[in-house]
């Protein structure tokens, strides 16, 4: 490693990653001396390293013989980030037409750990967006059709839990902070089947957004099309969430989602 790159990195990090990797490319579990005997980490820091990797479910220690190996935290992490990438494939053909189709910016979202979380985005002829960047984290449900949507899909005790959580702050003037308010907007959104905002979030900029189903029948994501107030006039609102719900319909039949016929 170069002095530059020696100087930008935690070593401690390094070599639990050391560790990981040469624990990974084995095909059976290893014990403390053959760890100790190909990663050049002192003992006693090597002890503390597995330790930790399995206190924190990265590897499994068996109780009998002491032997170690890549733990399920790995596999839950997988099975996570192939959802959001599966989802961005797929929606990425919907997230073009509909940009084309409206010349608006449009946003595909996930949640995550009562988070939102841009996947992508696709900027409109106005620039705007929701996020700064793809990866960028919006803590604040209440403030965004995103979050509206997602709200709209928990169950009461869930959705104040949440709430309850993360709190109802003036992100701007048209914040809605009045829990009484904003329960009555989510039933509009279950009735609608997307959420509005209306410079909520970000004066001078309206959104709507619709969700995105898995196989499973669950909420995965969020497509959403947003725009200036000159750009995007009240009357249009039915327009654009109609949009958004048909392009989510799409990407949710191509993730296996199969609407039950009530």
């Amino acid at each position: 490693m170069t002095t530059q790159k020696a100087q930008n990195t935690v070593p401690a990090i390094d070599r639990a990653i050391d560790v990981i990797e040469f624990i990974s490319s084995r095909e059976k579990d290893l014990s403390l001396s053959e760890i100790l005997e190909n990663v050049n980490i002192p003992r006693q820091s090597l002890i503390r390293i597995l330790n930790t990797l399995c206190n924190r479910g990265f590897l499994d220690k068996s109780s009998k013989r002491g032997l170690y190996r890549i733990g399920l935290k790995f596999l839950y992490l997988g099975h996570r980030l192939q959802d959001k990438f599966d989802l961005r494939t797929v929606a990425w053909e919907y997230m073009k037409e509909l940009s084309q189709e409206t010349r608006k910016t449009i946003e595909l979202s996930t949640l995550d750990r009562d988070q939102l979380i841009l996947l992508e985005q696709i900027r409109g002829s106005e620039g705007l967006s929701l996020y700064s960047r793809v990866g960028s984290v919006f803590p604040y449900l209440h403030a965004v059709s995103v979050g509206k949507v997602y709200l709209s899909l928990m169950s009461g005790d869930k959705r104040r839990r949440v709430l309850e959580k993360i709190g109802l702050p003036a992100v701007t003037k048209n914040t809605i902070t009045d829990m009484e308010i904003l329960e009555k907007e989510i039933h509009d959104v279950q009735i609608r089947g997307y959420g509005f905002e209306d410079q909520e979030l970000r004066e001078g900029v309206r959104r709507v957004a619709a969700p995105i189903f898995n196989f499973n029948a669950e909420p995965v994501g969020c497509i959403g099309l947003s725009a200036s107030i000159f750009s995007f006039d009240l009357n249009d609102i039915d327009k654009y969430g109609r949009l958004v719900m048909t392009a989510a319909e799409k990407i949710s039949v191509k993730m296996g989602y199969v609407k039950k016929i009530s």
